[in-house]
C-alpha cells in the first residue's frame, strides 16, 4: 500500500545526528544546530537543504575539523563543535 504523502511521512521519522556550532554569516556569529553527516570519513554540517522534486537534498555544507567535534554528554546523537563555521554564501571575494 503506497502512502498518499510519502514526503510528509519521511519528515516525521527522520532522526539523525546534529551538531551545535558557532556559525559566521558575514560579520555576525551565532550559535546554530545543523544536521551532521560523514562523507568519506569527514564530518560536515549541513546548513541548508533544498527540495528538488520531492527529494530533500543538501544545498550548503561546511566541512568540520573532526578534532574539534565532541559528542554531547547530555544528549544522544548530538555533537558540539569547538570551532567556528563560515557560511559559504558569504565567502565570495575571498582568496
Amino acid at each position: 500500500m503506497a502512502l498518499s504523502h510519502p514526503s510528509a511521512e519521511r519528515r516525521k521519522t527522520r532522526i539523525g545526528l546534529k551538531v551545535v556550532h558557532q556559525h559566521r554569516m558575514g560579520g555576525e556569529v551565532s550559535e546554530r544546530v545543523s544536521d551532521l553527516v560523514f562523507a568519506d570519513g569527514k564530518p560536515h554540517a549541513l546548513i541548508e537543504w533544498i527540495n528538488i522534486g520531492g527529494v530533500r537534498t543538501p544545498l550548503y555544507t561546511c566541512e568540520l575539523d573532526k578534532t574539534k567535534l565532541e559528542p554531547a554528554s547530555d544528549a544522544k546523537a548530538v555533537f558540539y563543535y569547538a570551532g567556528v563555521t563560515t557560511d559559504p554564501r558569504f565567502n565570495f571575494g575571498v582568496g
